[in-house]
């Protein structure tokens, strides 16, 4: 089962590198910005603003200087990403800015929010139904929700190796985007978009250990017998290495919703 504190503490390991090893993040980060951007015409001069989830701030510095009248509420479940975000938008004026450590899945922020905005964290969510509830009431009338996440079939065939081991994968269980779309069924005006981005490592092992080093690791803590990881390992790279390298998928949907 999936651990907040887990989660939190993984994130926290892997802040200090993140900005320099997250590539898929920052990338995802600069399209969802580029979709908020696109739709920002609607939403007028002064807003509040929720984001979800912030990590370094890839998308936080974005949404800074695109609404720079706004009131900001940014939070994390990990106070060292959270530090990070602070210092990395030090520098940009805005109405207000508030940051808050926070698990959205325990509860967010109070408040009536314009605008909610999630890059690349729902998927750690134990309860992405409920969380929808919560940010479906904590938004005005004609507000939105912008988010992206990873989807199946992210990591398939990783997890398809560990299923041929009978063992369980320990990331998270991601979520359909059929399923996403029930969940925020309740918003209006949804607009949904999904790509793959790649990413190639010389092997297996080089795979979980970026993982591992970025904080998206393993959030059960449970741990795996060395003997079991090796095997999963070597029949890993041996189904899936390609030119002398394995390639990651990862399915990124990204989303736009009323209230």
């Amino acid at each position: 089962m999936t651990s907040s504190k887990k989660i939190a503490d993984n994130f926290s390991k892997g802040a200090a590198r993140y900005d320099e090893l997250a590539s898929c993040q920052k990338h995802a980060a600069e399209k969802l910005a580029s979709i908020i951007s696109m739709q920002k015409k609607s939403h007028g001069g002064k807003l509040k603003i929720l984001e979800l989830g912030c990590g370094t701030g890839f998308l936080t510095e974005k949404i800074f200087e695109m609404f720079p009248g706004s009131e900001f509420t940014i939070t994390d479940i990990s106070e060292k990403m959270l530090s990070l975000c602070i210092g990395k938008t030090s520098g940009i004026p805005v109405s207000k800015k508030d940051f808050v450590v926070c698990d959205f899945d325990r509860s967010i922020p109070p408040g009536s929010f314009d605008m909610v905005i999630s890059g690349m964290a729902f998927q750690w969510s134990s309860d992405l139904a409920k969380l929808a509830s919560s940010i479906f009431d904590s938004l005005n009338p004609g507000g939105r929700i912008f988010l992206s996440m990873l989807t199946e079939p992210t990591f398939g065939s990783l997890r398809d190796t560990f299923r041929e081991l009978d063992t369980q994968y320990p990331g998270p269980v991601f979520k359909t985007e059929a399923a996403i779309r029930s969940y925020f069924s309740a918003f209006h005006d949804p607009y949904f978009q999904t790509e793959t981005f790649t990413e190639k490592y010389r092997d297996t092992t080089g795979f979980l250990k970026h993982l591992k080093s970025i904080g998206a690791g393993n959030p059960t803590g449970t741990g795996l017998q060395a003997g079991k990881l090796r095997k999963i390992i070597a029949r890993h790279n041996l189904k899936h290495m390609d030119n002398g390298f394995i390639e990651a998928e990862y399915q990124i949907l990204y989303g736009a919703l009323g209230k």
